[in-house]
């Protein structure tokens, strides 16, 4: 199953658990009338009578509809608040949890080495960088969260980083990786969700039979009756609540135990080391802290954890996760069923994290990305990772200069990276240093100037990374302060009344996943199942594709319908260069977010054909590419040309 496959069956999973949902609330309805029944039954004869003469008798059908839209509203009412107040995306989880963010600018050796590991896998995937969130737990686990790429954590526990190897510790982030890619995480929130809805009636429940206990002066009133008939009803409603529960655990088993096998392999795949992940395994079974998480929240999420985060009844009935020692046969057929056992030392953690490649131009010599060749082969890489990816993107980290190094990880500087890289492009720069002096902090033109006369020298292979580093490190700005650098972007990039593909591809990559982050940009809808609902997006799309790629029309509509002729849609037409707009791709990407994941492949490999029109591409139409399938939420590793 491809990454384009994996996420439809997610999506169709969220329709499938609304199903399930459905039948949920109808069951817990039905059994909520017939306790209410049996209740007004005993509170008249002192008998529990379910009879059809019973019914007849004590309970109306205005009874019926009333306790049939109570119990429906309170259990809608509950998921809708769980859901919204995990709207905010995965960081609302690792709150939640109790994880604290890890700022891009720790020196915490052990934190360090953790970011450097999601930062290099992230951008070697093509994807956003996710921020990572620590839980103080000594026990080995963690979980991505995030309803986009562009809102995806990554949260780990102290005892992750403190007892793993950097090897396992990518073989964990690895399977995190994994369950981002198979667009898991999205449903993993609705369960949740769904769950607190169902829960309630029990909470009722419980606290009709605990008010009980402190209300002397009714039960002196009230006839034994009527005190029993209340307890019934909380009794009952506990009950229910707890059948609730059972279907949800259930659910939430049947659910997880395969995509763990599926991230298992994928994490193996993606390190091509078992070892990595099976020693990580090997290491929670041998521990005596084991996965277990804390927090009073984590079996709302235990779905969704690396291994298994609580010990409960309903955890040893329904499983989330397979039995560890399902799970290392399956990666290690060979293994002797002995645990492994670790110490902490922190000597360990430092020489771990200073095993890095040759740094410099040698270092990113040597490893190189794959070659654009096809666009079955750009599309076959979405959604994966490779050690040799992986390898290479390390290496360009390495090789970007200390000094924008170190600024790229502080929202601060950051700033000021984002400021140079655009004024180093702009034809009128005196005009964007002047705004740049109205719009921003006191401090940024001392700052920017200072990594411009860098940037300037920069090679062009390393902009990409440079800046997806800094949009993770923006992330951590106040809304305030995110808003005054979003206007002084955009002011710098139209200071020469004009806007470039060069200053297009920053504006889009930075703003809309920021945007998204800080809540000014809602998450896309699938909405569209075909492309004769897109068909002039698509148009403007290969146009501009076509247009970078060749100066001379004839030899770009030549590309336009090498593109046309891999989308298979003959009606397609070139816009003329003339009529072409950065706005009106901008309006065309952000309708093209709307698809449907099956209908994705489809574009990018006409956006690739086009590119490859003459059997050659560009590195500005393989950013441009690559940009495009951020844009659509699929993750494209960095190619050469």
């Amino acid at each position: 199953m491809n990454f384009f496959e994996a996420q439809d069956k997610a999506r169709r999973n969220t329709s499938w658990l609304l199903l399930l949902f459905i039948f949920a609330v109808a069951g817990l309805i039905f059994l909520t009338n017939l306790l209410l029944l049996g209740v007004q039954v005993y509170s008249n004869t002192g008998l529990f009578d379910f009879s059809f003469e019973a019914l007849q008798n004590y309970y109306s059908w205005k009874t019926f509809i009333g306790v049939t839209i109570g119990v429906g509203l309170l259990i809608f009412a509950g998921s809708l608040y769980k859901t919204l107040s995990l709207s905010g995306g995965g960081a609302a989880v690792a709150e939640m949890l109790g994880g604290q963010l890890v700022p891009q600018s720790t020196t915490d050796l052990q934190e360090r080495r953790l970011l450097n590991v999601v930062e290099e896998m992230a951008i070697a995937a093509g994807m956003p960088i996710p921020q990572v969130y620590l839980l103080d737990d000594l026990s080995i686990n963690a979980f991505a969260a995030g309803q986009t790429p562009a809102n995806t954590v990554i949260g780990v526990t102290r005892g992750t980083l403190s007892r793993l190897s950097r090897e396992e510790l990518q073989g964990v982030i690895a399977h995190e990786f994994s369950h981002i890619f198979n667009g898991d995480m999205r449903l993993n929130i609705r369960l949740i969700g769904v769950l607190h809805g169902i829960l309630l009636i029990g909470m009722i429940g419980y606290f009709i039979v605990r008010s009980l206990r402190f209300s002397r002066s009714s039960r002196s009133s009230k006839g034994g009756g009527g005190i029993a008939a209340i307890a019934a009803l909380g009794i009952g409603l506990m009950v229910i609540g707890y059948a609730g529960t059972f279907f949800g655990q259930w659910i939430k088993a049947v659910v997880s135990r395969q995509r763990e096998y599926l991230a298992d392999s994928s994490a193996v795949q993606f390190t091509r080391n078992k070892d990595s992940i099976a020693g990580a395994l090997k290491k929670i079974g041998g521990e005596g802290a084991g996965s277990y998480i804390e927090s009073p929240t984590a079996p709302e999420y235990s779905h969704a954890f690396f291994a298994n985060g609580i010990s409960s009844f309903w955890q040893s009935l329904f499983a989330t996760h397979p039995p560890l020692e399902k799970r290392i046969k399956k990666i290690d057929p060979r293994w002797d069923g002995n645990f492994l056992y670790s110490e902490v030392t922190q000597s360990s953690v430092a020489a771990d994290t200073a095993k890095k490649p040759a740094s410099g131009v040698a270092a990113k010599m040597a490893i190189t990305a794959a070659i654009l060749s096809s666009a079955e082969q750009a599309i076959s890489q979405v959604g994966t990772l490779n050690e040799e990816n992986i390898e290479y993107v390390r290496s360009l980290i390495i090789a970007i200069p200390t000094l924008l190094r170190n600024a790229s990880q502080s929202a601060y500087s950051a700033r000021a990276v984002i400021y140079a890289i655009l004024i180093s492009r702009q034809a009128e720069k005196e005009q964007a240093w002047t705004i740049l002096k109205q719009h921003a902090d006191q401090s940024m033109p001392a700052l920017t100037e200072e990594y411009l006369s860098e940037i300037k020298i920069l090679d062009e292979n390393l902009k990409l990374p440079l800046l997806e580093i800094c949009i993770n490190a923006l992330r951590e700005l106040s809304t305030k302060q995110y808003l005054q650098f979003e206007r002084t972007v955009n002011k710098i990039i139209v200071a020469d009344k004009k806007v470039d593909l060069n200053e297009w591809i920053i504006q889009r990559l930075v703003l809309q996943q920021l945007n998204e982050h800080f809540g000014l940009r809602k998450p896309a809808k699938a909405k569209y199942a075909s492309l004769s609902a897109v068909k002039s997006e698509v148009e403007t799309l290969l146009s501009l594709i076509a247009y970078v790629e060749h100066k001379d029309d004839s030899e770009a509509a030549k590309a336009f319908d090498h593109g046309k002729k891999e989308i298979g849609a003959t009606a397609l037409n070139i816009i003329a260069r003339q009529d072409f707009s950065l706005k009106s791709l901008d309006q065309s990407l952000d309708n093209l977010m709307q698809l449907k994941p099956l209908v994705k492949p489809r574009i990018l490999r006409a956006c690739v054909a086009t590119i490859l029109a003459d059997g050659k591409a560009t590195t500005g139409g393989i950013e441009l590419v690559r940009t495009i399938s951020i844009c659509l939420d699929c993750p494209m590793p960095p190619m050469r040309v």
